[in-house]
């Protein structure tokens, strides 16, 4: 079973994969038949991000997020309301209005290129802090659509792309 989160409440759905499968989707596959498609509100290739709204994503720390996951230190998220998704880009985002800790960004915004080198994302790179400042072994890439491609007028959804990795405590 796989938990999907939406708004306040999480739906159980069960996935149907081959035995063996393992979701690890290069940056361009994940804008492509995930992000894309979810913005557009077209259907998805499979359900095997987790849908949560950023209000709720930002309360938990990263643990709690993914320790229901067939690999307990990696999971996927598609974020709804994330100010990232227009570019907004917060050097320290506060978890769990700061007493569980807080998401740093590292550096600038990285270009996703298709094949033929053409921009069809943005991505930024932030780690995990503890409440006590101290670093810690969850790392995040949020992936957002270039601004070009999310024209609020044409209706679409506000969606961003979370990839989040943990190892053993440091």
């Amino acid at each position: 079973m796989a938990i999907v989160w939406r708004e306040s409440s999480v739906v159980e759905e069960e996935l149907k994969l081959p035995a063996g499968w393992r979701f690890d989707p290069t940056d361009e596959e994940l804008v492509q038949f995930y992000l894309s498609k979810k913005v557009g509100s077209e259907p998805l290739p499979a359900k095997v991000l987790k849908e949560i709204d950023a209000h709720h994503f930002y309360q938990h720390h990263p643990k709690n997020l993914v320790h229901d996951s067939e690999r307990p230190l990696q999971d996927y998220f598609l974020i709804h309301g994330d100010e990232f998704f227009h570019g907004k880009i917060d050097k320290v985002k506060l978890v769990g209005e700061g007493n569980v800790g807080s998401w740093r960004s590292l550096g600038k915004e990285e270009e996703v290129v298709d094949e033929n080198r053409n921009v069809i994302a943005f991505k930024i790179h932030s780690t995990f802090f503890s409440s006590k400042s101290k670093r810690t072994h969850w790392k995040m890439q949020l992936y957002r659509l270039p601004a070009s491609n999310n024209l609020e007028d044409s209706g679409r959804e506000e969606w961003v792309v979370a990839r989040i990795r943990g190892a053993q405590e440091f």
